[in-house]
């Protein structure tokens, strides 16, 4: 009997679908060891926990972020945790991986080699855009540009269920938005946040509604080192991300401008999928409708697009749809 499962490496955690069961695993790449690194002492969530508690016993290390393989060893031990915490079976595992597209075969080795060496014996890579392709009803032969938007990359495809297109990706993401929006708190209110704190506030209040006055109420840190209430808009936070959207969104028109004219036309008519955590923010379809001048669209769920889609395809054989062969 084998285990048949679907990975997908996020900016900051490893989800695992398993066929037959559905989600089985979600645990943030993060890893707590002595100081020198001799001693695993807690993994994912809680490992960022006691190093926040005890920073001077502990050292807090991310050995994978997204699918750069940082530490090795430590991207091995976090990956043999997740598995022995979700599988019981001792069986032969087989894995369906979604990565972005446009990887150098280089990355996908190392990571193919850290895929066997937690003992996953048959590995199929597979776009991001692939995986969320699988969630539409839509014709094969229909072209769609997919833009999944994550914490470090937006990854940007065309394809047809059989076809891949183009694919690119690129450096940006909701790190920066939360680096800009602690950036202008401290500007504006004389506070320092840390990063997990701009995140909560971006995912809690943040939309692309120049009128939307919804608030929330956090502490921050004054250069005195007292802490501060402070009550924010969402219009105020929409300010400080705005700059980032625009940028993705002059990439996603270089993407069209280089597309062929039939192509183009085709893509203009269809319309363009987000999806990925970044794509959740309240008011994205009706700015980049308006912005981009064509259809817009964002998945229901549309951080976990990726990883249900990747599910759906253990069910069809590879010849359904394009996958990338090293």
């Amino acid at each position: 009997m084998k285990i048949e499962l679907a990975i997908k490496f996020g900016s900051n955690e490893i989800i695992i679908f398993r066929k037959g069961f559905g989600i089985i695993a979600r645990k943030s790449s993060y890893v707590a060891t002595n100081k020198s690194g001799s001693k695993v002492y807690a993994y994912g969530d809680e490992a960022k926990r006691i190093c926040a508690l005890k920073s001077s016993q502990y050292d807090l290390h991310e050995p994978i972020q997204g699918i750069d393989i940082i530490n090795d060893q430590l991207a091995k031990k976090l990956l043999n945790q997740i598995l022995n915490e979700a599988i019981v079976e001792n069986d032969k595992i087989e894995a369906l991986v979604a990565v972005p597209c446009a990887l150098t075969e280089k990355k996908l080795l190392e990571l193919k080699i850290l895929l066997h060496s937690v003992g996953i014996f048959k590995i199929t890579f597979v776009q991001n855009s692939v995986c969320v392709r699988s969630n539409l009803q839509i014709d094969e032969q229909t072209k769609l540009m997919i833009v999944d938007m994550g914490k470090y990359i937006v990854d940007m495809s065309v394809l047809t269920r059989y076809d891949f297109v183009m694919g690119r990706n690129y450096l940006i993401g909701g790190a920066e938005m939360d680096t800009a929006l602690a950036t202008y708190i401290n500007d504006n209110y004389g506070v320092e946040i840390s990063e997990d704190q701009a995140e909560n506030i971006k995912n809690e209040i943040a939309s692309m509604y120049t009128n939307d006055m919804y608030t929330t109420t956090f502490k921050g840190v004054t250069e005195q080192g007292e802490f501060r209430e402070v009550t924010m808009r969402a219009n105020e936070a929409r300010v400080a991300i705005i700059g980032i959207y625009e940028k993705i969104f002059d990439l996603i028109e270089e993407v069209l401008e280089d597309l062929p004219k039939d192509i183009l036309a085709e893509i203009r008519h269809n319309g363009i999928v987000f999806t990925g955590g970044v794509a959740s923010i309240d008011g994205l379809v009706e700015y980049a409708s308006k912005r981009l001048n064509m259809p817009a669209k964002v998945l229901e769920n549309p951080k976990d697009a990726v990883i249900l889609g990747a599910g759906k395809l253990l069910s069809l054989s590879k010849e359904d749809f394009p996958y990338i062969k090293l």
